[in-house]
């Protein structure tokens, strides 16, 4: 079942501002209208890495049309990877992120910079890492799919009983697009 966080649920039109980075960050903007989305997943395990990026294939046709701008990253816990990654994804691994510098050049800082008009996280059990990545975040609204602890890194947050990724995303696709 669909549990939808209470600030769209109601109606409440969200504004944040991040001191850190002078961003505001809102729920206003619909999916439909938007051209820039960003992706954001931490996957442990390589079975479910290598299932996740097959699904990634088709997510070009699960967005609205006018979304040009997709920018998929995947944190993991697996070094090596053995199969094929799609074009518009990265796999990064986990032991690669270096927390102490802000180094503009890494992928994961340019993704975090990069001013999303949505930026949805995905990660099967709770995550820290994806919750202070999207504190950190440009992205106008900010979108959990999955288990958070923090929720006040986003301005909303989907609850699912499915397990698929790709059936997560189909869901809320059609839920901000009713907004």
């Amino acid at each position: 079942m669909l549990d939808l966080f209470k600030n769209k649920l109601l109606n409440y039109k969200l504004n944040k501002v991040d001191k850190s980075n002078n961003i505001i960050h809102n729920n206003k903007l619909p999916l439909k209208d938007s051209s820039s989305v960003g992706l954001l997943l931490y996957i442990k395990d390589a079975e479910r890495l290598q299932s996740i990026l097959n699904e990634m294939r088709i997510i070009d046709k699960i967005l609205p049309k006018n979304v040009k701008n997709i920018d998929i990253i995947f944190i993991s816990e697996t070094s090596k990877n053995q199969f094929d990654i799609p074009f518009n994804c990265k796999v990064i691994p986990l032991s690669k992120i270096d927390w102490n510098k802000n180094d503009i050049q890494s992928d994961i800082q340019r993704f975090i910079n990069n001013k999303f008009d949505y930026l949805f996280t995905f990660s099967f059990n709770i995550s820290k890492i994806l919750d202070r990545f999207a504190q950190q975040s440009y992205a106008t609204c900010r979108v959990a799919l999955g288990e958070h602890q923090d929720v006040e890194s986003y301005e909303m947050k989907l609850m699912y009983d499915q397990i698929s990724f790709t059936e997560r995303i189909r869901a809320a696709v059609e839920i901000l697009n009713r907004m």
